[in-house]
């Protein structure tokens, strides 16, 4: 499904762009009909919709930041409203990551039960099932389909989408620099949602305007990179009040892992940025950059 999110340079540029949309609702909907408590993937699958569709709406902000805002916003909320079932799944997945060669005991089920414990959702004093809360998102998105204006989409022309991924480019770039420079989990979590727009942008771009396609592959990895580092940063901060226990030292081997692939991750994140944004100079990395922070667990 995801080789459909790319230009047809054949083709009108409206009726790609519309096409284009259309289909990853229609994805993004597929995937949220097969969620249930025991079923989670779906979600997985429609984030991943999402964050094409609010790639393509960020397209827009340099000629039309107004629609851009408005566009990457409603479909932020939908994707924010999907957060803790897509926290718990990929949790449930480092759980068992992170667990392997450790020794079991009453402690590792511990962290399994918060690791594999579904969230409680509450909207309007109601707990809501993730099947019903699936349900509720997939009404936005046909909400959202009623609200579109194709029309609107034939406003823009190449010139237009090239300059929105330029500054995504920008954005990201700018993001980097103040993350790298900091070490700081939620300026990585702020890198990884302009990453990942500008990851998806040149996927959607590529064969229109001849991307190399060596980068966009790269950048996408980026984009993966920083979204895991994310989750393991949410991971860290859910078990943290076991460090506060008497029996922390019990612990300490797990959020040892924790930490370990922190460290990894964000090395091969510091190699990718300064290849793909020529940002090693500015942030000195090596000294003032990432492998110079530690990493907290």
């Amino acid at each position: 499904m995801c080789a459909a999110y790319a230009i047809e340079p054949e083709n009108p540029l409206a009726r790609e762009l519309n096409r284009i949309l259309c289909e990853q609702i229609a994805i993004a909907t597929k995937a949220l009909a097969t969620v249930s408590r025991k079923r989670l993937q779906g979600v997985s699958d429609a984030q991943a919709a999402l964050e094409r569709m609010a790639a393509l709406g960020h397209l827009f902000a340099a000629t039309d930041p107004d629609l851009a805002g408005r566009a990457v916003a409603q479909v932020e909320a939908i994707a924010d409203g999907l957060a803790p079932l897509r926290e718990h799944f990929a949790q449930r997945a480092l759980f068992t990551d992170l667990s392997g060669g450790l020794d079991t005991g009453p402690v590792l089920e511990r962290v399994r039960e918060i690791c594999e414990t579904p969230p409680v959702v509450v909207i309007e004093g109601r707990e809501i099932s993730p099947k019903r809360l699936a349900a509720l998102a997939s009404r936005r998105l046909e909400v959202l389909v009623t609200a579109l204006d194709p029309g609107l989409l034939g406003t823009f022309d190449r010139a237009d989408l090239r300059a929105g991924l330029a500054g995504s480019r920008a954005d990201c770039r700018r993001h980097a620099v103040r993350a790298l420079k900091s070490g700081a989990g939620a300026d990585f979590g702020n890198w990884a949602r302009y990453a990942r727009f500008y990851s998806c942008q040149r996927q959607l771009l590529g064969a229109a305007e001849k991307l190399d396609p060596v980068e966009t592959a790269q950048s996408g990895q980026l984009a993966d990179l920083l979204a895991r580092e994310r989750e393991l940063a949410t991971l860290s901060e859910r078990l943290r009040h076991l460090v506060r226990t008497r029996t922390e030292a019990a612990y300490q081997p797990f959020i040892d892992a924790i930490v370990d692939r922190r460290q990894v991750l964000r090395l091969e994140i510091e190699t990718l940025a300064e290849l793909l944004l020529d940002i090693g100079a500015e942030v000195g990395l090596g000294e003032s950059g990432l492998t110079a922070t530690s990493v907290q667990a």
